[in-house]
C-alpha cells in the first residue's frame, strides 16, 4: 500500500545535483548502513530503497560505501552496493508503487547482490541460509522505514498516529542508534547507549504506557542487536521506560528518576554493573541531556505522540438500536401486507358451531312436541325410554342416510301422536346438523392454517434472535486501521464502527470532519476491508453509512405478452436484491388469464417480495403465503411460484418451483433443465417447498418462463428449442428475452393462447 504524502519518485526522474537539505537524509542513511545484525548490514540498502531520493542515487551509493568502509571494510562492499544499484534500476522500470511488491523486490535485490558476492566467498549451504535471512530482514525493514518516513514527512498534515507507525519509528530509531556503535568517549562511554537512554526517556514522557513499553523494548533490542546482550538491553529499557512513564506526571525529572529507578532494579537483579550492557555513567549522561533539552524541542517530539490513535467507538446501544429498528420495521410491513391479504381475500368468516347430539334432540322436540298432550309424559316421566328411542332413530339415519316411516320402530310409532311430523322434522334437523359439522371442520382447518402461520412467525423470531446475538460482529481491528488510514489522507474520524454480518457483508458508520469526501473515503475503506465499499446514506446521528458490494451482479431482462383478446396479463414478475446480497427473480402465473388471474399472481408476488425483503427464508415465506391463500374460502385462489435466488457473494443459486414451468440453465457449455416439484400455492394447505441448488459462475445464463412459453410448439419436444436458443450469443439479456418470446409466438403459429412471460438472467463477476 502506497503511503500518502511521500514525494513521488517517478521513473522518468533524471539525476540532479545534491542540495543542503539532502544532508539530513544522507546522515540517516550513513547510520543505517553502519548498523549490523549478526554480522549482516541489510539496513542501509533497505533505507536507501524506502526513503532515499533516487534522483541523487549516486550520493546514496557513495554514503553506503563510506559507512561500510568504516565498519566491515571492503569485505562485503560489493554485495550491498550491488543490492542498492539493482533496486535503483528496478525503480526506473516499475509501472507504479506497491509496498508489498517493492518490499519483495528490495529483498530480491539483496539476495542477488549476495549471490554475486558468494561467487568468490562461498563456504557452504550455511552461507545461502544466512543470505536468505538477510534478504527477508531487508524486505521487512523496507516496510518499517517507509512507514516511519511517511509519518515524519506528513506530520504537520496528520492529527493522529497509528500504533504500527509508532513502532516503526521506535525500530528506526534503534537502527540509527546501532549505527553509532563503535563511537566512544573517554572512560569507554558509548555514544549509542547515551542516545538510547535519551530516546527511551522521550518516548516515556510523551507517549502512553503501551507506547513507552513497546518503544523501550524495540529501541533496547535494535540498538544492541549487533551484540549478544541485545535481549538483556531490551529488558532493561522496557522496564525502565515503564517506570519513567508512571512518573511522567512530575515532568522530565519524574521520567528521569523513573528510568534510573528501573535501571537500578536491573542492577540489583544482575548483582554488579560489569555484567550490564549499559553503565551508570551512560544512563546518567543520557538523563542529563534529556533534562537539559529545551521545551521547544520537546514540543516537537510531543507532536508525534500527543495525538496518537484513539478510537471512540460508536456506543453499543446505538448500533443495536439501528439494527433492530431496521429489522422490525421491515417485519411490520410484511405483516401489514398479510393483514391486507386476510381482509381482501374474503369478507365472510365462518362461525364455529358447538352443537352436539343433545342440541339436535332439543331442536326436534321444540319443532314437534310443543303443544302435544303427551309431551310431559314423554320428556319427564318416561325420559329415559324416549331418549333411547330417539338414539335408535339417530343410529338408523346415520346408517341409511335418511329416516323413513317403515324404519321407525313400532313401539315409537304407537306411542308418538305426531310420528309422521317427527320423522320429517328429524330428517330436516339432522341435515342441518351435518352441515354444521362440515362447517365446523372447515373452521378447524382454518384455525390450523393460522396456527401454522404463528409457528412460522415463531421460527422467524428465533432466527432474528440468533442473528442479533451471533449473526454479526463489530470489527475493532478494522476500526483502528480505518482511523489511521483516514488520518493519513487528512480526514479525522471522530466516531467509527465496523459491523460484519455472518454472511460477510460489511457496514461502516463514520463521523468525520470532511463529510463531502465520500469518494476518497470509499477508496480508503475498500483498501482496509478488502471489499468494494460504497457510500449508502446518512443515518441517525449524522453518521455516514458505507456498505460493501457483492462479488457478482445479475443482468436481468423481462418480456411479457398477454393472451390474445385479453386486456390484462395474468403473469406477475419481479426482480430485486435484498440487503444480504441475494438477487431474487420471481415469476407467478395466476390460474387462467385476465384480471382475475392477474389479481391472484399479484397478491402472491406482493406478499413474497415483502417477506423476502424483511428477512424471511424462502421456504418460510412460501409456506406462510400458501396458508394465507388457502384461507380465501369464498373462492379459489391458485398461482404458481417460480423463484430464483442467487447469492451474489458466492454465486450459489437455488431454484424454487411451486407449480412453475421448467427453467433452462446454461453453465459453461452444458445446458440443464430445472423442473417443478410441487403444486401451485393456495391449492393445498401443506405443500412441499424444496430448493434445487446450483453454483453459477461468470457468464452463466438462466431462462425462466411461464407455461405459455414452455408449452409453445404444438407437438415439438418441450424446451428443446430453448436449449438451442440459450446457446446463441446475445450481447444483452434484453435481446435474449425478446428473441425467446418471438420464437415462442412463431412456434405457436402466431397465436398467443396463454399469457407469456420470459425472464433472462446472466451472472456477471464484478
Amino acid at each position: 500500500m502506497s503511503q500518502p504524502g511521500i514525494k513521488e519518485q517517478r521513473n522518468i526522474e533524471t539525476l540532479r545535483a545534491p542540495v543542503i537539505k539532502d544532508i539530513g537524509i544522507s546522515l540517516f542513511l550513513l547510520l543505517a548502513s553502519r548498523a549490523s545484525l549478526l554480522g549482516m548490514f541489510p539496513f542501509g540498502a533497505a533505507f536507501f530503497a524506502a526513503c532515499f531520493d533516487k534522483s541523487i542515487a549516486y550520493v546514496g551509493v557513495t554514503v553506503i560505501a563510506a559507512a561500510l568502509m568504516t565498519t566491515v571494510g571492503k569485505a562485503a562492499l560489493v554485495k550491498y552496493i550491488l543490492a542498492a544499484l539493482i533496486f535503483w534500476i528496478y525503480t526506473r522500470f516499475r509501472s507504479g508503487k506497491n509496498t508489498v511488491i517493492d518490499a519483495v523486490c528490495c529483498g530480491g535485490a539483496m539476495f542477488i547482490g549476495g549471490l554475486a558476492f558468494l561467487i568468490y566467498n562461498f563456504a557452504g549451504v550455511y552461507d545461502l541460509l544466512i543470505l536468505l535471512v538477510e534478504a527477508i530482514v531487508t524486505s521487512v525493514m523496507y516496510i518499517i522505514f517507509q512507514k516511519a518516513y511517511a509519518l515524519v514527512e506528513n506530520r504537520r498534515k496528520r492529527s493522529q498516529t497509528a500504533q504500527d507507525e509508532l513502532i516503526s519509528i521506535a525500530v528506526s530509531i534503534g537502527v540509527m542508534i546501532t549505527g553509532l556503535s563503535g563511537i566512544a568517549f573517554p572512560y569507554n562511554i558509548s555514544l549509542a547507549n547515551i542516545v538510547s537512554v535519551y530516546a527511551v526517556m522521550c518516548i516515556a514522557l510523551h507517549g502512553g504506557l503501551a507506547a513507552a513499553g513497546s518503544g523501550g523494548l524495540c529501541i533496547g533490542f535494535m540498538s544492541s542487536m549487533s551484540s549478544p546482550s541485545a535481549v538483556v538491553m531490551m529488558g532493561i529499557f522496557g522496564i525502565s521506560a515503564l517506570f519513567g512513564n508512571l512518573l511522567k506526571a512530575f515532568g522530565k525529572f519524574g521520567v528521569a528518576i523513573g528510568f534510573l529507578g528501573g535501571s537500578a532494579v536491573a542492577l540489583l537483579y544482575a548483582g554488579n554493573t560489569f555484567s550490564l550492557p549499559i553503565t551508570v555513567a551512560e544512563a546518567a549522561v543520557g538523563a542529563i541531556m534529556f533534562i537539559a533539552t529545551p521545551k521547544k524541542v520537546h514540543n516537537i517530539i510531543n507532536g508525534f505522540f500527543s495525538r496518537s490513535l484513539v478510537i471512540e467507538n460508536l456506543s453499543t446501544d446505538i448500533r443495536i438500536r439501528e439494527y433492530l429498528s431496521m429489522k422490525l420495521e421491515k417485519t411490520a410491513r410484511a405483516f401489514r401486507s398479510l393483514e391486507e391479504c386476510f381482509e381482501n381475500a374474503s369478507e365472510k368468516r365462518l362461525k364455529a358451531y358447538n352443537k352436539d347430539v343433545a342440541s339436535l334432540f332439543d331442536e326436534v322436540a321444540d319443532r314437534v312436541c310443543e303443544g302435544c298432550p303427551n309431551a310431559p309424559k314423554c320428556w319427564q316421566s318416561d325420559f329415559t325410554r324416549t331418549y333411547r328411542s330417539i338414539m335408535l332413530l339417530l343410529d338408523t339415519i346415520e346408517t341409511k342416510g335418511i329416516l323413513a316411516m317403515d324404519s321407525v320402530p313400532l313401539s315409537f310409532r304407537e306411542k308418538c301422536l305426531r310420528c309422521e311430523l317427527f320423522v320429517v322434522e328429524f330428517n330436516h334437523v339432522y341435515e342441518l346438523y351435518k352441515k354444521n359439522l362440515v362447517r365446523m371442520g372447515e373452521a378447524v382447518t382454518s384455525r390450523d392454517l393460522v396456527a401454522r402461520q404463528y409457528r412460522e412467525i415463531a421460527h422467524l423470531m428465533d432466527g432474528m434472535s440468533e442473528e442479533i446475538t451471533v449473526g454479526f460482529s463489530f470489527r475493532e481491528d478494522m476500526e483502528e486501521k480505518i482511523v489511521g488510514e483516514m488520518d493519513k489522507s487528512g480526514i479525522t474520524a471522530f466516531e467509527v464502527s465496523v459491523v460484519e454480518s455472518g454472511r460477510g457483508k460489511i457496514e461502516v458508520y463514520l463521523s468525520v470532519n470532511k463529510e463531502n469526501e465520500t469518494g476518497l473515503m470509499e477508496g480508503i475503506l475498500t483498501e482496509v476491508t478488502e471489499a468494494p465499499m460504497i457510500f449508502e446514506k446518512r443515518v441517525a446521528g449524522g453518521l455516514l453509512k458505507f456498505t460493501s458490494g457483492a462479488k457478482f451482479t445479475a443482468d436481468v431482462a423481462v418480456r411479457q405478452l398477454c393472451r390474445d383478446y385479453s386486456n390484462a396479463c395474468g403473469d406477475s414478475v419481479d426482480s430485486f436484491v435484498t440487503e444480504d446480497y441475494k438477487q431474487y427473480v420471481i415469476l407467478s402465473d395466476g390460474m387462467g388469464s385476465g384480471r382475475r388471474a392477474m389479481a391472484e399472481s399479484h397478491i402472491t408476488m406482493k406478499l413474497l417480495k415483502e417477506f423476502l425483503h424483511s428477512g424471511f427464508g424462502v421456504k418460510t415465506a412460501i409456506e406462510m403465503i400458501n396458508s394465507a391463500l388457502c384461507l380465501k374460502l369464498d373462492s379459489e385462489c391458485f398461482s404458481t411460484v417460480d423463484l430464483l435466488c442467487i447469492d451474489l457473494m458466492t454465486g450459489v443459486s437455488e431454484f424454487y418451483k411451486i407449480g412453475g414451468a421448467e427453467s433452462v440453465l446454461l453453465r459453461g457449455a452444458n445446458v440443464e433443465t430445472v423442473f417443478s416439484v410441487s403444486l401451485p400455492v393456495g391449492m393445498m394447505s401443506d405443500i412441499k417447498v424444496q430448493g434445487q441448488a446450483k453454483r453459477l459462475s461468470d457468464g452463466d445464463t438462466v431462462i425462466m418462463m411461464t407455461d405459455g412459453v414452455s408449452e409453445a410448439g404444438f407437438g415439438t419436444v418441450r424446451t428443446e428449442w430453448l436449449k438451442n436458443q440459450i446457446k446463441m450469443p446475445f450481447d444483452t439479456m434484453e435481446e435474449m428475452a425478446q428473441a425467446v418470446l418471438e420464437t415462442a409466438v412463431k412456434k405457436s403459429r402466431d397465436a398467443v393462447v396463454d399469457d407469456m412471460t420470459v425472464a433472462a438472467v446472466r451472472l456477471i463477476e464484478n
